[in-house]
């Protein structure tokens, strides 16, 4: 018995190691879920004590998974806190502190980078065009939806562009539907899904419109967290959800009035840096449901993304932080401390003030600012008792724990980028944390001192009022509101700009010209005003210096894809070919702006490009660019490259768009006749000579 006995042990070794050789190497590596809800503040989830929103989506995943209850972002603005969360390092260190800085560099590798690298399918859903692909974060992802209708960018200003929930998670699970269908044998995916309603303005559909009147914030929030549920159904159904890793966060929070901040951005209490940060592992990990009290930081998303996949690689020693959940990555941040470091230069970028840094303890906040400020989060969660003057000591250790960190590993941009600062400025800014892309501040501010965001309070909140009376075509009161913060700051260079871009949409080219320039004289490196500037003067017909302007920011800035979009525009008028390659080079960093679509596959047309035409026109009506003319410009060029079943489509949708358009009914008389079809040949030749009886004579007769 004994040796029957060990034949069958010997049985089952040899059968589980051809069953291990069989099975697909895939089957372990679980699904990887990155979901990012814009602005949620964390006290305003179910799962972190909200009592006034219904959150059922996340209140359940929040069951299944991990809650950090002390989350803090690194930054309260939407793109650069997702390159802190994507990459695992600081702004400081990465180089976006702002949204007037460059992309990020290439040096910084994202986690889909490393998960395509390991052979996963990659795709990702963004909801906003702040996070368009044209600043660096869709390196790595087979599929990046950045894509918008086209008509929204002919209503909103592009970093107002963005979408509901709802077709978001559509589009969603239209790529992991397609994915789980082609992929055979199976390959784990990692999907990053970003949903923006929260956002301002707060605008949720019924019924959590009326069901939240009074609070719409939480209406947005309540929203997202319905659309979000189809993903989660989504995941079950497919019998994906146990076995996979889901992390759930925000970038940041949301002031909401809360120490005179309507929003976020200029602050960094914790109102606006203190997030929800859900972790769900996939089973057999063996981490089990709980909550976290301790401070973490987002820089902790990328490394626990890779760990709890079971994926290594070199980025571990680009990570600040190491694992939510345990790992050995080789950081040395703060993380090990408990402690959390956020930073805001928002104010510092735009309006040349005092730059913010932070650090949280378990029981304190610290901000470094020209007024420090010290609070006891555990006794005064509202942060309304500053105790720095009582606690220098505290204030002493926080502040030196501060200095050292912001001495590792400072990005170093390349001098071309800088903004002609002498060498003592730069290494000032530097010294403040800034890797001064484009810094309006002289050297003589810096030596002088920059006034504390705090008593600056009313500018800043003028200058947003400002910015919502420009968006509802009230010039009157935009620019009454930016005079008076210019007669406070005339340094402020936001000021002009801000007039530049109202006076153009108002096409008061004179008025806006005088503005970017005067812009330009306070910020001679701000590459969008230079962009702004070259529309304008193209507008006075003032081509060669409109062709300078746009050149003048691509030096500052090459992957402003609108710049190359303005100076293909400028050069279509006189040179073709060149204005071909401004174009091509704007779509390889942003192709789906739809704009510069149609503009380069109406210059192949004119080219007789007919398939170069047929391409990007085709990719302008995918974008939403629902113009008659293209339609019919498309059917022409899919007629020259032999396509006239999509030449007939193209010519319907024209007439259906605008019935009355000659042009259309003629071309699809002559693609019927081609066709064989000549009663409907005739049918349309008949209402082209009705609607223009110059196509009288130039419709055949149609034969049988």
């Amino acid at each position: 018995m004994k040796t029957l006995s060990q034949f069958f042990a010997l049985l089952a070794v040899l059968l589980s190691r051809s069953f291990a050789a069989a099975v697909s190497p895939w089957q372990a590596a679980p699904n990887v879920i990155l979901i990012t809800i814009d602005t949620v503040r964390a006290d305003h989830l179910g799962c972190y004590g909200a009592k006034n929103i219904q959150t059922p989506t996340l209140d359940s995943l929040a069951r299944d998974g991990t809650v950090f209850e002390r989350a803090i972002s690194q930054v309260p603005l939407t793109w650069p806190s997702h390159a802190v969360i994507l990459t695992g390092t600081y702004p400081f260190q990465n180089g976006v502190q702002d949204f007037t800085g460059q992309p990020l560099d290439e040096r910084f590798r994202s986690v889909a980078q490393v998960f395509k690298q390991r052979g996963y399918a990659t795709g990702a859903v963004v909801s906003a065009f702040v996070l368009d692909r044209s600043w660096g974060l869709a390196r790595g992802f087979d599929f990046y939806d950045d894509a918008f209708a086209a008509e929204i960018f002919q209503t909103k200003d592009v970093g107002l562009v963005d979408r509901k929930a709802g077709e978001s998670v559509t589009r969603a699970l239209k790529w992991l539907n397609k994915n789980l269908a082609q992929t055979r044998p199976r390959r784990p995916f990692f999907f990053w899904l970003h949903l923006y309603d929260p956002h301002s303005p707060y605008d949720p559909p019924e019924p959590f419109r009326t069901q939240y009147r009074g609070h719409l914030y939480d209406g947005e929030i309540a929203y997202a967290d319905h659309e979000l549920a189809r993903l989660i159904a989504w995941l079950k159904q497919n019998r994906l959800y146990d076995r996979s890793l889901i992390i759930m966060l925000s970038d940041h929070g949301e002031s909401l009035g809360e120490h005179g901040e309507k929003e976020h951005g200029f602050f960094v209490y914790n109102s606006t840096v203190h997030i929800p940060l859900i972790v769900k592992a996939p089973a057999g990990s063996g981490f089990r449901p709980g909550r976290v009290a301790k401070p973490v930081e987002t820089t902790a998303v990328a490394p626990t993304l890779l760990h709890l996949a079971g994926v290594k690689g070199m980025e571990e020693k680009q990570f600040q932080s190491s694992s939510l959940l345990g790992g050995t990555a080789e950081a040395e941040g703060p993380g090990y401390e408990d402690l959390a470091y956020s930073e805001s230069f928002y104010s510092f970028s735009s309006f040349g003030w005092s730059p913010l840094h932070a650090l949280q303890t378990i029981r304190y906040h610290y901000i470094e600012a020209p007024t420090p400020e010290l609070y006891d989060v555990v006794a005064d969660p509202g942060e309304k008792n500053n105790l720095a003057p009582q606690q220098a000591a505290t204030v002493a250790v926080l502040e030196h724990k501060l200095q050292v960190l912001l001495r590792k590993n400072p990005f170093k941009p390349a001098e071309s980028a800088n903004s002609g600062l002498s060498s003592d400025a730069l290494e000032k800014l530097r010294a403040l944390g800034y890797v001064a892309f484009r810094s309006p501040v002289s050297p003589e501010a810096l030596a002088a001192g920059l006034p504390d965001p705090k008593s600056k309070l009313w500018e800043f909140n003028a200058i947003l009022e400002a910015g919502d009376a420009f968006h509802a075509n009230n010039f009157p009161t935009g620019e009454a509101l930016l005079t008076q913060v210019a007669e406070k700051d005339p340094q402020m260079y936001i000021v002009p700009f801000m007039l530049g871009e109202a006076a153009a949409r108002a096409q008061k080219w004179e008025e806006a010209s005088t503005a970017f320039q005067r812009c330009l004289q306070l910020n001679p490196a701000f590459d969008q005003a230079m962009t702004g500037l070259s529309r304008v003067l193209l507008y006075l017909g003032k081509t060669d210096e409109a062709v300078q302007w746009a050149r003048n920011a691509l030096k500052q800035n090459p992957a402003n894809y609108r710049a190359w979009y303005q100076l293909g525009l400028i050069e279509s008028k006189t040179d073709n070919n060149a204005a071909v390659a401004d174009y091509q080079k704007a779509v390889s960093i942003q192709g789906n702006f739809p704009p510069l679509q149609r503009d380069l596959g109406l210059l192949y047309f004119q080219q007789q490009n007919y398939a170069g035409a047929a391409e990007h026109l085709a990719k302008a009506a995918e974008l939403g660019v629902n113009d008659a003319p293209l339609y019919n410009f498309l059917g022409i060029a899919y007629g020259h490259t032999h396509r006239l079943a999509k030449a007939v489509e193209s010519y319907k949708q024209a007439i259906k768009l605008d019935p009355k358009l000659a042009e259309a009914h003629l071309n699809l008389g002559y693609a019927y006749q081609k066709l064989s079809q000549p009663a409907a040949a005739q049918k349309e030749y008949s209402e082209a000579c009705r609607l223009q009886e110059k196509f009288c004579q130039l419709a055949p007769a149609a034969h049988p």
